[in-house]
């Protein structure tokens, strides 16, 4: 496996210079650019594209045989690329991963993750929602929904405190269900210590915050923790 990941990685070496974008300058460049858009924006594409991506497809498969695991090891080199704050290979590396697998609902993970780092909560939640209809039982789509939920839900809690309500209620409901898949998800925990958090029931929410703890949660920080005693003290 290590050999074809190497083969693979040959294939999608870019020596572009790692791009941070605003939400303006990707409408921009994606205009121009339909590798910039998920799942290409369904642009049509001309013969060379799709020779070239045909290509792709097959050099791909032969390195990492497995459909699904070579589009999971796509979208994970998107999702480092995000993390190192370039936003413009993160989203050709999600873009091949559609390529190799359509139906993988971690691409759509990704594409959420573009949009909050742009900083586009709605368009984040477009993108899930397409995951969990790939796969109505993925707990990891269902956290990252329950986070821009919370999002939302500090954006308007004072404006709108009725909507916002609304919105921590789905978020608390993602959450649990999303825990009660796979008792070992970590942000699930998290969120739904948040969650119990914001409605003042500080039993459940130490509770929660705790099993985060354990299963090691990066959000489950001390500055939360300080906020959570604050509020709920032991």
């Amino acid at each position: 496996m290590k050999t074809a990941l190497l083969v693979l990685c040959t294939l999608i070496i870019n020596t572009a210079t790692a791009q941070h974008l605003t939400y303006r300058e990707w409408q921009e460049l994606s205009f121009r650019d339909m590798r910039l858009m998920p799942e290409y924006g369904h642009r049509p594409k001309n013969a060379e594209m799709m020779a070239s991506d045909s290509s792709f497809v097959a050099q791909t498969l032969a390195a990492i045989p497995d459909p699904q695991k070579a589009s999971e090891h796509l979208v994970d080199l998107g999702f480092g690329l995000l993390r190192e704050g370039d936003l413009t290979r993160a989203m050709y590396r999600f873009n091949q991963g559609y390529l190799v697998d359509p139906k993988n609902p971690s691409i759509f993970r990704g594409y959420g993750a573009f949009f909050l780092a742009l900083d586009r909560n709605a368009e984040a939640a477009q993108e899930y929602q397409k995951g969990l209809a790939l796969d109505s039982l993925n707990g990891a789509l269902m956290t990252d929904m329950a986070g821009v939920f919370l999002a939302e839900y500090h954006t308007i809690r004072t404006d709108d405190p009725e909507k916002a309500e609304q919105l921590l209620n789905g978020a608390s409901g993602l959450a649990k269900r999303a825990l009660d898949l796979d008792a070992t998800n970590a942000e699930a925990a998290f969120k739904l210590s948040v969650c119990h958090f914001r409605h003042a029931n500080c039993k459940e929410a130490w509770t929660y915050f705790q099993q985060s703890v354990t299963l090691g949660s990066p959000s489950a920080d001390e500055a939360y923790r300080k906020e959570l005693q604050g509020a709920c003290p032991q």
